[in-house]
């Protein structure tokens, strides 16, 4: 087992915990600021590996790269309590390093091959991974709350989702990504979940086709 990064206990960390430490004394403020930069110093050469490699494309590194702030640009004592918890969490989790991530897609590939998503590689990984989770938000939402890709992928095996049914969505999402990507998904930004990826591809087309025909109408 890895030895942790963290100095305290885990509890230590909690941001109610941190914030009633620093109200004790300006010490405890203090020692706070110091194991938020050192920490903060180990995950800025953690995120500083992932550059350059396929890891970038995942929400450990979209989630982590730009959020921890410079001590001088936070503001007030909870924010830095919120901030050191996230990096806590980050510099403990599995998934936290390229090693841990390529360990986790290992581990995924093996289960994923066995229960006949074959079509999977370490290649389009990634690409399954966010095409999972366009797919939970379409059909999945009533199954599951999770938005991790990760765990979609137990939810598949959970719910006997048909690997066929899924490969000629993600050949067919593949396929039309750039396309699926530029097409609105509803007010507020959400999903609408109605819809199959099919659908969305053929509206847009269809409105292509008015345009095309009547440049003056309002599409």
């Amino acid at each position: 087992m890895a030895r942790s990064k963290l100095k305290y206990d885990e509890s230590w960390y909690y941001p109610s915990n941190l914030t009633e430490f620093m109200k004790e004394s300006k010490e405890n403020v203090q020692a706070v600021r110091t194991e938020y930069t050192r920490l903060r110093d180990i995950a800025h050469k953690r995120l500083q590996r992932f550059e350059g490699t396929k890891w970038t494309r995942t929400q450990t590194y979209k989630r982590n790269v730009d959020h921890y702030k410079k001590l001088a640009d936070i503001k007030s004592d909870a924010e830095l309590a919120g901030r050191l918890a996230d990096l806590a969490w980050f510099i403990e989790s599995k998934t936290g390093t390229v090693r841990g991530l390529t360990t986790q897609m290992n581990r995924s590939l093996k289960t994923l091959h066995e229960n006949e998503y074959d079509f999977i590689t370490p290649e389009n990984f990634i690409d399954f991974g966010e095409f999972m989770e366009e797919y939970r938000a379409q059909h999945l939402d009533d199954l599951y709350d999770s938005g991790d890709a990760y765990e979609t992928f137990s939810e598949l095996e959970k719910h006997r989702v048909d690997p066929t049914l899924i490969k000629e969505k993600f050949e067919f999402w593949m396929a039309n990504r750039e396309t699926l990507a530029d097409l609105p998904t509803g007010k507020g930004n959400r999903q609408i979940k109605e819809s199959t990826l099919e659908k969305r591809l053929n509206d847009y087309a269809k409105k292509m086709k008015i345009a095309l025909e009547d440049p003056e109408r309002n599409t």
